[in-house]
């Protein structure tokens, strides 16, 4: 059954202004695009939809009459919508959207959708679709994208690896392939570290759907799909810290689901439990502080047996997880459990994603989960050791600052928290980081700490 709306059949008795409404009912701009632009037939058009849609796992009965009435009038469901519109988009080479053809917008329909925990090929059309919306600089769809309550992350975490990992596609998926991915997120990583997450999103996010998606279409074996969903993972995750940065939630929020269906998919416990660090932050958004811990201490679950760095990445944000939610006592025993694993990493087994915690960083989190814990002490010392981060990391370094005045105000020293302020907000001058912004301005209305 195809998924379109239902068209009255023409009449061929119908009067001449019969025919007129007809005409005008006609979907021109499909018919310019396909017909006099690309020069392809109705017919051919129909066979590219069918051959895309069954690369992506979701073969759909698109006909020659199917794509005929369309050209009368007649309105795709989303689901083909987006798929039309992506194979005219690759073959125009610019942004084909629904609402350019007349068709209504797929953008409720991508937000609701991508809140859904689905099976594989859902998460990989989610992508493919939130990607092409996020490649739009300050796209409005992603800036009203609803932040809804957090969904579970227990599936997630109970549920096998899918059983077969490979990919039918037409392309072959080389390693060079993934390597290029790899190298483009571990550059867009240190240009958001640098500069801040609002200024490079949309490009990365257009890097991913000309680049990812082709490879998620292609043709590949277990052991390459292994590697390419895991890097896809790593990419999606990177773009949901920029989102989060760029204080857009709702976005950030589908980003990491996704992120963590490839991440089980592949029985990758290590990114999972980012997945999960990545919820708390999202539910600390929420100010529901049992929700933080939860999902914090989810991530200490799916870390159980990873590689020693990800056990003390997951035990430093269960310190702030407990600081958040005014536990002293477990906030510290929590930084102790991390440096005990940190000191454990560095052995050769450790994940490539997480290469960016060294111990300054770590002792960076530790600090503000000190300060937020009221262990003013404590989180001077961890400080110390977090002073020592590489100047290029600027966002981080203001963030060192801002826990510096924190800690300046539990001591009750005015003079070292408005030098520790003055300092943020230099280095922060050049940055387009919309939540360092707020948590600059909340540092200097001198209340304490809130945020995650």
């Amino acid at each position: 059954m195809d998924e379109l709306t239902a068209a009255n059949p023409g009449d061929n008795r119908m009067s001449g202004a019969a025919s007129g409404s007809a005409d005008s009912r006609r979907n021109h701009d499909l018919e310019r695009i396909v017909l006099d632009e690309l020069k392809w037939s109705i017919s051919g058009f129909a066979k590219r939809i069918r051959e895309h849609c069954a690369a992506g796992g979701q073969p759909r009965s698109v006909s020659t009459s199917t794509v005929s009435r369309w050209c009368a009038g007649a309105q795709p469901g989303p689901e083909l919508a987006a798929a039309a519109c992506y194979v005219l988009t690759r073959a125009c080479k610019r942004r084909v959207t629904p609402e350019s053809l007349g068709w209504p917008s797929e953008e409720a329909g991508v937000a609701e959708q991508a809140l859904h925990y689905g099976d594989l090929s859902h998460a990989v059309r989610m992508l493919q679709r939130l990607w092409q919306m996020d490649a739009v600089p300050k796209s409005a769809a992603v800036r009203r994208m609803p932040f809804a309550a957090t969904p579970s992350s227990v599936e997630a975490l109970v549920m096998l690896p899918d059983t077969s990992i490979t990919g039918p596609g037409q392309r072959l998926v080389t390693a060079a392939d993934i390597e290029l991915l790899d190298a483009h997120t571990d550059l867009y990583g240190r240009t958001d570290a640098r500069h801040g997450g609002g200024q490079f999103r949309s490009v990365f996010a257009a890097f991913l759907a000309a680049h990812a998606v082709p490879l998620l279409e292609g043709k590949y074996n277990a052991g390459r799909g292994r590697l390419l969903f895991g890097s896809v993972a790593d990419a999606v995750l990177a773009l949901a810290s920029m989102a989060y940065d760029d204080q857009l939630p709702g976005l950030a929020q589908r980003y990491d689901l996704q992120a963590m269906r490839l991440a089980q998919a592949i029985g990758d416990r290590g990114r999972l439990a980012r997945g999960c660090i990545h919820q708390a932050r999202l539910a600390a958004v929420r100010g529901d502080g049992r929700e933080v811990l939860t999902h914090a201490r989810s991530a200490v679950v799916a870390a159980m047996g990873a590689p020693a760095l990800v056990r003390a990445y997951v035990a430093v944000t269960e310190a702030r997880a407990w600081a958040y939610n005014g536990d002293g006592p477990q906030c510290l025993a929590a930084v102790e459990r991390a440096r005990v694993a940190f000191v454990r990493a560095g052995r050769g087994s450790d994940p490539r994603w997480l290469a960016w915690l060294d111990r300054p960083e770590l002792e960076g989190q530790a600090a503000w989960a000190l300060a937020m814990a009221g262990l003013a002490e404590e989180g001077e010392q961890a400080l110390k050791v977090a002073m020592g981060l590489p100047p290029e990391r600027t966002r981080d370094s203001v963030e060192l600052l801002i826990t510096g005045a924190e800690l300046a105000r539990l001591r009750g020293d005015g003079a070292a928290w408005e030098e520790s302020l003055a300092k943020a907000r230099s280095a922060a001058q050049h940055l387009k980081s919309r939540r360092l912004a707020r948590r600059l301005a909340d540092a200097a209305a001198g209340g304490p700490l809130h945020d995650f």
